[in-house]
């Protein structure tokens, strides 16, 4: 299962548990994780005592927990509303109160929630009804910081089927909260009868076009994009206006090598793309790539403009895609990307990159 690369080496993170499907596969795929990425866990679960079987998702997550070799605190809560607030933010204010000691007394560096896509684009209607602008319709973010807390998100990529998929698969049960049925809960209202609905009556991907949606809200750009037309060489200005357009997507399309003509699309891999600064600038002599198909082997950019026939014209107007620390080329329009930044698999989340021309 594919999850977000937003977990750094040696952190320690909190997983916030609840028992439910999503929440237990966001512990067990970090579970697996561990020791590849190199950081720390411990389980928290907050049992708010407003359910009579509260008791048991406590035990199921403390067992879940001990399975996996993490410790795993629990707080028994007493909810008490102030006035004028609802059982549901009463509730999340406790939440908060006891992932912000944790993170004092357990030193922790983020607090890991199991936010999925659906959570996304419910989340996106519910904001759109109340006429929310650009901010509160970008909705969940990757990571966020509340109240001194830091939050990370690492399956805001994956459908909730899929993380249910992923526990069935491992013989991993989890706890149905009883709750999640009541449609007078507005959340539960959009999940089980409005967006049902818009699937059956208006768009069947209506969920991953809403977190495409709010993904380019958020500015989601794979970091950050910056022209290179204006202290670079002279060869820069002879960069016709051209529009780079970067948008969320999943996997990769094969498609016919075309050098020099836009428009032209390419798919990279959103975790090999995180955390890097990009820039768009005109070829230089001595530009090399190592594209996918090569085993890693480098090639002049000279010589795959010679050998597709590109013209010297087409050549000095041909805007690349580049890293901007390290100056590696990372994709030649109508060519190929680099191996870098390859698509893992069919599958893996991506950024679509796609050049056109300004008219």
């Amino acid at each position: 299962m594919a999850i977000s690369q937003n977990i750094q080496a040696k952190w320690k993170i909190g997983l916030a548990v609840s028992g439910g499907a999503d929440s237990t596969a966001l512990l067990v795929a970090l579970a697996e994780l561990r020791a590849a990425l190199g950081f720390e866990a411990v389980v928290l679960h907050v049992d708010h005592g407003l359910r009579p079987d509260s008791l048991d998702d406590a035990r199921f997550v403390e067992s879940i927990a001990a399975r996996f070799g993490m410790p795993c605190r629990i707080l028994r809560a007493r909810i008490r509303k102030r006035p004028r607030e609802s059982i549901e933010m009463a509730a999340r204010r406790t939440r908060l109160a006891f992932f912000a000691r944790m993170t004092r007394e357990l030193h922790l560096d983020a607090i890991a929630t199991g936010h999925h896509a659906d959570d996304v684009a419910e989340t996106f209607i519910m904001r759109m009804a109340r006429g929310a602008g650009p901010e509160g319709l970008a909705g969940l973010k990757p990571i966020s910081h509340v109240d001194g807390i830091t939050f990370i998100r690492p399956l805001l990529d994956l459908r909730d089927s899929d993380l249910r998929e992923f526990l069935r698969r491992r013989g991993i049960a989890w706890h149905e909260d009883s709750t999640n049925a009541d449609t007078s809960i507005l959340r539960n209202k959009v999940r089980h009868v409005i967006l049902p609905f818009l699937r059956d009556n208006l768009d069947t991907h209506i969920t991953e076009h809403l977190c495409k949606s709010a993904a380019i809200l958020r500015g989601e750009l794979v970091g950050h994009v910056r022209p290179g037309t204006t202290d670079a060489s002279p060869a820069a200005t002879r960069i016709p206006n051209y529009c780079l357009t970067i948008a969320p997507a999943t996997g990769y399309e094969p498609r016919p090598e075309a050098i020099g003509t836009l428009p032209a699309t390419c798919e990279m891999s959103r975790a090999a793309l995180a955390g890097r600064t990009l820039e768009v600038r005109p070829w230089h002599p001595g530009d090399r790539i190592a594209p996918t198909g090569l085993n890693g082997h480098n090639r002049k950019l000279q010589d795959v403009f010679v050998t597709a026939k590109v013209p010297p014209s087409v050549r000095t107007s041909l805007p690349l895609v580049c890293d901007a620390s390290t100056g590696e080329v990372l994709w030649v329009p109508g060519y190929r990307i680099a191996q870098s930044i390859a698509v893992e698999s069919r599958s893996a989340p991506s950024w679509r990159f796609t050049f056109t021309v300004k008219k």
